[in-house]
Parts: structure tokens; C-alpha cells; sequence
């Protein structure tokens, strides 16, 4: 086999439901389900605006623009570019997000934007938006794994530009699972697809597009260790007390003291990949 034999669409694939199964959470959106860890997104994203100034400041949105995000989360991006275009469309289709992205949307006297509440899988364009749209975009949202049926779906719903964003390399919170896995599950963490296979699968659907990387610090805060270990525990799975005494070990050198809360801070790659849609018809 050659690198023009390789099917970048079922390596993605194949990442994705490796990263799945070992993290035993089954598809990305069934994790935020509940207010209360949609809320706690909203509020850590909150603790990095930088995150979100950055991606709104580096799109080419006018007054009368029209956006679709895809993966809207608690309302992150849409609910200030609500206020900054004519309108906006969310999918969402976590039942969690969907309610704190309303209460958000309220809180700012966002009138414009409309919510769907599905797997962008799932969506009918024809049927469930109102384009097409001058910007669509998925944010850290790419938990998809059919990834290039779900491009192909992006291209079509813009008139105008499609907007990925992703990850390059190990990202901080990927680092912690990385060190722990072995000792708490005997067996080695399986990453998911980066922005490497991404690139790949839209070479093979012949879009070049343009790619702007950043390097970002993502910090977490917390009261105490305990907090920390609450936290961190239901992402690694921790079910018994050995398990627990590992992660809080592990957390205990970690974490600095910052005033009263404790931080755990790292550098992450960001990547940026645009195109006209021009390109992918």
C-alpha cells in the first residue's frame, strides 16, 4: 500500500472508536446530558475567554452574515455571534447544552439565534436549517466518525465558508490520561483522530485549505483537591479506592496554588482550518 492507497476517512474512523471504547463513554455528545456538566462547561470555558475571542475575531462575520454552528455546546460562540450577525443556527444535541445555551441566549437578550436539537449526522439541511449560510463552523466539535460525510454535509449548507477547528499533538488533558492509563487500566490510552488525519481526508476530497495554528494555555481551577479528584475521576474511569489514591497522587503534583483555588494549567495546539466552499463542489 501507498499513501495514495490510505483511506484517511477509516483511519479517522478507526482513532475515533478506539479513543471511544477506551474511554467507555460511547459518542461524544452522551457526556453532556446534564445541566449541571453543560454549566460547568460554560463556566470553564469562561475561565479561557481568550479561546473564544480568538475564533470569533478570526472570522469574516458582517452584520447581515448568517452562521450555523455545528457542536454548539452551551452556546459558547453562538450566543455572542448572535449579537454580532443576523442570525445564527446551533446544533446541539445534547439535552444538557440545549437548556444552558437557551438560559445564556436569555441572559444576553439573543433574539436571533435558533436552536436544532440533533446529531449533525442526523440533520436534513433541507428540512432542519435555514440556509445556506455565510460561515459554518464546528469548533472542537469534530466528534463525528464519519467525518467526511459530515465535511460533505458543511460544504453544502455554505454559500460561503466552512470552518474547522481541531487539535495538533497531545493535548493537556490527554497528557494526565497518557501517564495514568497504564496504572489505573493496565493498558495504554488510545488518542483520538488529530488534525493530521483531518488535513488527509480533505486533501483526498481534493479541498487545499488554509491552516492558521496557536498555541494556548487551558487551565482549570479548583477549591480544593478533593474538587479535583471528583472531577478527573469520572473522566479516568476511577472506580475504586487504589484507583482514587493514584489520581489524587498524581493531582497533588500537578496542581499549584494560585490565591485560593487550585490550578492545573498546560499549553495545548489549536488548529485553524478554513476553505471557500468553492473549493469543495
Amino acid at each position: 500500500m501507498t499513501y495514495r492507497d490510505i483511506d484517511w476517512n477509516t483511519v479517522w474512523k478507526d482513532l475515533y472508536e478506539k479513543n471511544a471504547e477506551c474511554r467507555g463513554s460511547g459518542e461524544c455528545a452522551s457526556i453532556w446530558e446534564s445541566r449541571e456538566k453543560a454549566l460547568d462547561f460554560l463556566n470553564q470555558s469562561r475561565e479561557n475567554p481568550e479561546r473564544i475571542q480568538h475564533i470569533i475575531d478570526g472570522l469574516p462575520i458582517r452584520v447581515e452574515s448568517a452562521v450555523l454552528d455545528i457542536g454548539a455546546g452551551p452556546g459558547t460562540l453562538a450566543v455572542p455571534l448572535a449579537g454580532r450577525v443576523a442570525r445564527v443556527t446551533a446544533v446541539e444535541p445534547a439535552a444538557g447544552m440545549v437548556e444552558v445555551m437557551e438560559e445564556y441566549a436569555a441572559e444576553e437578550g439573543v433574539s436571533n439565534l435558533s436552536i436544532v436539537r440533533k446529531r449533525w449526522e442526523d440533520v436534513d439541511p433541507a428540512a432542519d436549517l435555514n440556509g445556506p449560510y455565510d460561515i459554518v463552523m464546528a469548533s472542537y466539535s469534530l466528534g463525528m466518525p464519519d467525518i467526511r460525510t459530515a465535511i460533505e454535509k458543511m460544504c453544502k449548507a455554505s454559500s460561503g465558508r466552512v470552518y474547522l477547528f481541531w487539535f495538533a499533538g497531545t493535548t493537556t488533558w490527554e497528557q494526565g490520561m497518557l501517564d495514568l492509563w497504564p496504572g489505573l487500566h493496565g493498558k495504554e490510552y488510545q488518542r483520538g483522530p488529530k488534525v493530521d488525519v483531518l488535513w488527509n481526508v480533505l486533501y483526498a476530497m481534493g479541498i487545499c485549505p488554509n491552516v492558521e495554528t496557536v498555541r494556548m494555555e487551558h487551565t482549570r481551577r479548583f477549591p480544593d483537591i478533593d474538587a479535583a479528584v471528583a472531577e478527573y475521576g469520572k473522566q479516568y474511569r476511577v472506580r475504586t479506592p487504589a484507583q482514587e489514591r493514584m489520581l489524587r497522587d498524581y493531582l497533588a503534583g500537578m496542581l499549584s496554588e494560585n490565591g485560593d483555588d487550585l490550578v492545573l494549567s498546560g499549553m495545548t495546539t489549536r488548529v485553524k482550518i478554513w476553505w471557500e466552499v468553492d473549493g469543495c463542489r
